[in-house]
């Protein structure tokens, strides 16, 4: 028989009468916790220590997680929230404080509880399944958050077409027009928030527009007129997981420069706090490249070829 931690670690929660049924004794469990190899969650619950943050403090509480706090567990790159969000049964009581289990819920631990009727056989013992967590985002968030979730899944191939309408089929009707906006296309939140707001001011897009010599870009808003939404990963200082793209970044606006083309580089940090500002300035460039592709078709552009200059004989000392 397998140890208890390596039974739990496999299913990430158990029970203690989960424990009992699969043979093991109290005195085993006793055994495992004096050790530190597990821990108890809450009254009747156990797991080992490197269990998730999130899946933990859902545990803890009384439910699963749902919402945003369950796609971003299963690896979605997603807008964070303050809260932890977790799926609770509308007849559930002892709800638990998330960082202590001697203690009661309060108002005042970082935690939205949803109250649901009943718990779906998806998902796992700790977080609910991709389809009941997005449908608990079209509920609830706005329509950019939403929409920017609606992306992810389909960016990452966790929830086809045909399933996501099924999930929009169990939502609110106000969020129906939403479906439309969803884009497997966006590969970040602020790629998603960026394509609806120049939507919302009437300045269309194409997006990932391929481009010879240089590649993908994220977006083209004029003839020679391209934006880009930089992460954190196209910083000189990124030392997450992969290496920074800020030199090749540089590297490609020099090739865009080189080819009468331009690219607006901005940040999250503009992007969701200094929006306004962007916009006009994307709106300046759109208005500046229109002119000058006006002037390009007139007068087209010819580069200038250095000549060198035939030395005379007398100087050269013949």
């Amino acid at each position: 028989m397998e140890s208890i931690e390596s039974c739990i670690r496999r299913n990430g929660f158990l029970r203690r009468r989960d424990l009992l049924q699969r043979g093991y004794s109290d005195a085993g469990i006793r055994r495992s916790l004096e050790g530190h190899r597990i821990f108890r969650v809450r009254q009747g619950w156990y797991s080992v220590p490197d269990s998730p943050q999130a899946a933990i403090r859902a545990v803890r509480v009384g439910g699963r997680l749902t919402s945003i706090s369950a796609l971003e567990s299963y690896g979605l790159r997603v807008p964070r929230r303050r809260h932890t969000h977790i799926a609770v049964l509308a007849t559930a009581s002892r709800l638990r404080g998330p960082n202590d289990r001697r203690r009661r819920l309060s108002a005042d631990d970082a935690v939205r509880v949803h109250w649901i009727d009943r718990s779906s056989a998806g998902g796992d013992v700790w977080r609910v399944s991709i389809d009941d967590a997005l449908l608990a985002v079209l509920l609830e968030e706005p329509r950019d958050i939403a929409v920017a979730c609606c992306s992810a899944v389909l960016r990452h191939r966790r929830l086809s077409r045909v399933r996501l309408d099924a999930v929009f089929r169990r939502a609110p009707a106000r969020v129906q027009p939403w479906r439309v906006l969803a884009s497997a296309l966006d590969d970040s939140h602020g790629e998603t928030f960026a394509r609806l707001w120049f939507g919302d001011a009437g300045m269309p897009c194409v997006q990932q527009p391929f481009v010879s010599g240089v590649g993908h870009l994220d977006f083209k808003l004029g003839p020679h007129t391209y934006v880009e939404i930089d992460g954190a990963q196209h910083d000189p200082r990124w030392t997450g997981e992969g290496p920074s793209t800020y030199e090749p970044d540089h590297d490609r606006d020099t090739t865009m420069a080189i080819q009468g083309d331009r690219v607006l580089r901005y940040t999250y940090r503009q992007i969701y706090g200094d929006w306004p500002r962007v916009l006009a300035a994307i709106e300046r460039a759109i208005a500046d490249d229109l002119a000058l592709t006006a002037r390009r078709l007139r007068h087209p552009y010819r580069p200038r070829v250095r000549r060198k200059r035939r030395r005379s004989a007398a100087k050269r000392g013949l």
